[in-house]
């Protein structure tokens, strides 16, 4: 590992089902290397984040109505 320019080693624990989404994207892209495909993804990759206030808000409201 002393010729390496990547020293640091990430893993990430996934279900057998995730595995096999992960290999169906990188099929779509026509790659077989791992390393470059997460490393491709996790930097060049986006995070989508939504907001989720209103619907706790009537989801909150509506177990009191329950309740």
């Amino acid at each position: 590992m002393t010729n390496r320019t990547r020293k640091i080693v990430m893993r990430v624990p996934v279900t057998p089902e995730e595995r096999e989404l992960i290999r169906q994207k990188m099929a779509l892209l026509h790659t077989r290397n791992f390393s470059a495909y997460a490393r491709k993804m996790l930097i060049d990759g986006y995070v989508v984040h939504i907001d989720t206030t209103d619907i706790r808000a009537q989801t909150a409201e509506l177990q009191k109505i329950g309740v």
